[in-house]
């Protein structure tokens, strides 16, 4: 048979055409590679929802954006996160400012650079036939709490104090295991409990509801920093930042693709849930606006931190925070 000219032309064309096209796609990738000059390393505290933003700016390509490769550890806790950064196996670190101001007033040389959640990331969740009514309609009531001292508990009991309520004599605190709340919720043994996320959607799906989110009861809170070296390069810093600060306004403009991302990040978890948790995260406002750490939330924070007894006092030198680039950009649109 033969191949009409016509054919062939259109055929070389096409081919012609996608080898085109992937060049261009190399040139692109080669192009965004050329611009990485630096390398760091971030340990999360834990895999969580709340660390939403570091991964979300690394799938999309922030940081190399910014000239800045980034790999993310996980360290099981934030003590360890911050471990990692004392002993440079790691350049920066996510969880909570205290653990910063603690090892700070303890000699370590590390600083607080930017924020990421800057609401409290916790809910109440109750039976659906409770009748909730504010805190002041908690009396008598049996509620699941993470085992003290915890951030969490220690919210609940200053809210419930805020409603003229005595903690000990008109609820029924029941501590268990961090993580472990919604099992009395379950059980029947709890009217309600006090949850982080994805334990509040996890509890939602089960048919239980959401009354209270912290974050509107509590307002700005510093609930998570970026946490770093003192001597760390400013450029590797200003870099690291800057991708977070661009995902944090990102996932507020596209929560859609915060959920995707959310559904990469924990394929194993019910995708309802992930749906659920992001969105509530974004919602209720615990995703900061930007990296920029208002001054009132972190005192907050850190007052909440003393009252537990995590933390002795609020460090009084000032080398402990350097957010001058992140206010710096915290207007700024991408």
């Amino acid at each position: 048979m033969k191949i009409r000219p016509s054919l062939r032309i259109a055929a070389a064309a096409a081919a012609s055409l996608l080898s085109i096209s992937a060049m261009a796609a190399d040139k692109a990738t080669d192009a965004a590679n050329a611009k990485v000059t630096d390398k760091a390393v971030v340990s999360a505290a834990f895999k969580s929802v709340f660390y939403l933003p570091v991964y979300f700016a690394e799938e999309h390509g922030y940081f190399k954006d910014e000239g800045l490769d980034v790999r993310i550890d996980v360290a099981s806790s934030s003590t360890n996160a911050l471990a990692a950064v004392i002993s440079r196996s790691a350049d920066f670190s996510l969880h909570g400012p205290e653990w910063t101001a603690i090892s700070f007033g303890r000699g370590a040389p590390v600083k607080v650079v930017g924020g990421t959640l800057n609401r409290l990331g916790v809910w109440l969740t109750c039976k659906p036939a409770f009748a909730f009514d504010g805190f002041k309609s908690l009396k008598g009531a049996t509620i699941a709490t993470g085992a003290m001292p915890t951030t969490s508990s220690s919210a609940f009991i200053k809210l419930v104090k805020n409603a003229g309520l005595d903690p000990k004599r008109d609820v029924n605190l029941l501590e268990v295991p961090l993580g472990n709340e919604i099992g009395p919720l379950s059980s029947g043994q709890a009217d309600c409990a006090v949850l982080y996320e994805p334990g509040a959607s996890q509890a939602q799906a089960q048919g239980f509801k959401v009354v209270s989110a912290f974050s509107r009861e509590i307002g700005p809170y510093t609930f998570s920093a970026i946490s770093t070296r003192q001597d760390i390069a400013p450029q590797v810093s200003q870099k690291f930042v800057s991708g977070i600060d661009r995902a944090l306004k990102a996932i507020r403009t596209d929560p859609a693709a915060a959920v995707a991302s959310g559904l990469k990040l924990f394929p194993n978890l019910d995708p309802a849930v992930v749906r659920a948790s992001v969105q509530r995260l974004i919602d209720d406002g615990v995703f900061a606006d930007s990296v920029a750490v208002p001054e009132q939330a972190l005192k907050d924070a850190l007052q909440t931190q003393i009252d537990l007894g995590n933390l002795d006092r609020i460090p009084t030198d000032g080398k402990w925070l350097d957010l001058g680039y992140a206010d710096s950009i915290a207007g700024k649109a991408y």
